[in-house]
């Protein structure tokens, strides 16, 4: 579903930003007649308002959660033209975030502003004339996952946040909106996403591609649910997940994700490099991307209007010579790391197709901070799809896979290693063998070996953050520290200063300043160790 904004408010910031107007103002009738009071009356406007929803879920306003993911993990350096671009992101990286950081705020006032827009139509829903059977049901179910997934990006990032399920009639309710617990934001999400389960289709018709499947739901839970054992139980102390009269345990996700298999919608493409060609998006590997187009021809920098894949340029090469004139200039971010290079097994294609090796394929390019030689390939801007207006930048019709079919079939082998190993092994093995051939195809599975396959297979994709942290702190440690061993006798060596893990961060971030400064005193606190 493309981007369609209906209209932009942001969690606290403009509400308190307003300003009076004058009666002369107020009185004029808006020449779109587009506003609250009249709108939310018809099909095409209900659907208008929940492509708002999805809006907040594409954004990329300084923040993009798989490129920042990547920069945290062993798979990226931060990368860009010195040490000070980007400072919000260097910060990161090193571990040395502040409430006054860019991408926390950026973050936070992305997430709030898609659940604002989610319970607004959530509370609007009832006046629309529905004529359609279902649909009504559809778009709620819909919201329901949007609103979901923006609780799973705060929870997973600053851990304690307002918990907020209604549109509040005042500045001073949002003012006073209490901290709730991690515990009560993943009782919120489940209830959404067990309610939004139970709806969705099973099969997306062609002309609806980018919209919400019920398998994108249960693979969504599945990754939450990893994620929750793994790392929310034993470090934030939350109980089982539940939406307080279903528990997602392990058996449930196991059902989930083998209903996605049996249901036969989805299937591994043969060759893997097909996976990133831009001419085959929402293919049959896909079961939820992020829709981007040039559509609005964006030329605003701050972030929300813009409709294509911002990212693409974030990662891409500096002043790029060579290679036909294929690679459109970027700015050198998210550079992957030796640590990820050396992963793949000699012979793997994955590598090529993940990694672009640009001392090898560009006669000349600018080597920007921590300057590795490769750079992000399945994502990078290319000048075969530069948009037909606006700044080229903001206009990439590159979609983003956020989840495809070779991860529910790991998540599978991962949560049914111990109890059905033969079960595991074969799922294992078709994610394998797909890009290594039969040959290649183990006798024998440790979860060693599924981590393995994770990285090479989801390389640049935004997941090895959240993969290191569920296997714990001292895992994560290890392999962040150690991708800051890097080969000797670089040029660049000083770019590389020793980077050591922080587990009191739980690789989260620290609540906005301004949220706290814009919000009644005692309201909101850090309550994650580092930021305290």
């Amino acid at each position: 579903m493309k981007k369609n904004i209906l209209y932009i408010t942001l969690f606290l910031a403009s509400i308190l930003g307003s300003t009076s107007c004058s009666d002369s103002f107020l009185e004029l009738e808006p020449k779109t007649g587009q506003v609250e009071a009249n709108y939310y009356k018809t099909e095409d406007q209900a659907l208008l308002a929940v492509a708002a929803v999805y809006d907040a879920y594409s954004v990329q306003n300084w923040q993009f959660v798989p490129t920042m993911s990547d920069i945290f993990s062993d798979d990226a350096f931060c990368g860009g033209s010195n040490i000070s671009d980007m400072s919000q992101w260097q910060e990161m990286e090193m571990f040395a975030m502040t409430p006054e950081n860019n991408s926390s705020s950026d973050l936070w006032n992305r997430c709030y502003s898609g659940i604002y827009r989610a319970n607004l139509y959530l509370q609007k829903q009832d006046e629309v004339n529905w004529v359609t059977a279902g649909k009504k049901e559809r778009l709620e179910a819909e919201t329901l996952f949007l609103r979901a997934y923006f609780y799973w990006d705060l929870v997973r990032h600053y851990g304690y946040v307002p918990l907020v399920t209604t549109v509040l009639p005042s500045v001073e309710d949002y003012k006073n909106l209490p901290q709730n617990t991690p515990e009560e934001i993943f009782t919120q999400i489940a209830a959404d996403l067990l309610k939004a389960v139970a709806v969705l289709p099973v099969e997306i018709p062609a002309s609806e591609k980018g919209r919400i499947s019920k398998g994108a739901v249960q693979a969504l839970i599945a990754r939450i649910y990893l994620y929750h054992e793994g790392f929310a139980k034993p470090v934030m102390g939350v109980g089982n997940w539940s939406n307080g009269s279903v528990t997602i345990d392990k058996a449930y996700v196991q059902a989930a994700l083998e209903q996605i298999i049996s249901s036969n919608q989805y299937t591994l493409l043969p060759k893997y490099a097909d996976l990133w060609d831009w001419e085959n998006q929402n293919n049959a590997e896909s079961l939820l991307e992020i829709q981007y187009s040039d559509k609005a021809k964006s030329g605003d920098w701050g972030g929300w209007n813009i409709n294509g894949n911002f990212s693409c340029v974030w990662i891409g090469v500096r002043n790029p010579e060579g290679d036909g004139g294929a690679i459109y200039p970027g700015w050198s971010f998210a550079v992957p790391t030796w640590s990820l290079a050396n992963e793949f097994e000699a012979g793997d294609p994955r590598k090529d197709a993940t990694l672009y090796n640009a001392d090898v394929r560009l006669t000349k390019y600018t080597k920007g901070f921590m300057n590795t030689g490769y750079f992000n390939r399945k994502y990078m801007a290319l000048n075969a799809y530069i948009g037909s207006g606006g700044d080229p930048s903001h206009n990439f019709p590159r979609n983003f896979v956020d989840i495809r079919y070779a991860d529910v079939l790991l998540m599978a082998a991962e949560l049914f290693l111990n109890d059905n190993p033969t079960k595991a092994l074969g799922y294992f093995n078709q994610v394998r063998t797909r890009a290594l051939g039969s040959s290649a195809a183990l006798s024998a599975l440790t979860l060693d070996a599924i981590y393995h396959e994770r990285r090479v297979e989801f390389g640049g994709e935004g997941l090895r953050k959240w993969d290191l942290l569920r296997r714990g702190n001292d895992y994560a440690a290890a392999k962040i520290n150690a991708s800051f061993n890097v080969p000797s006798g670089l040029p660049n060596q000083a770019d590389f200063a020793v980077r050591t893990f922080k587990a009191e961060t739980w690789g989260m971030f620290p609540i906005p300043a301004s949220e706290i400064r814009n919000t009644n005193q005692g309201v909101l606190s850090q309550m994650v160790p580092a930021y305290k």
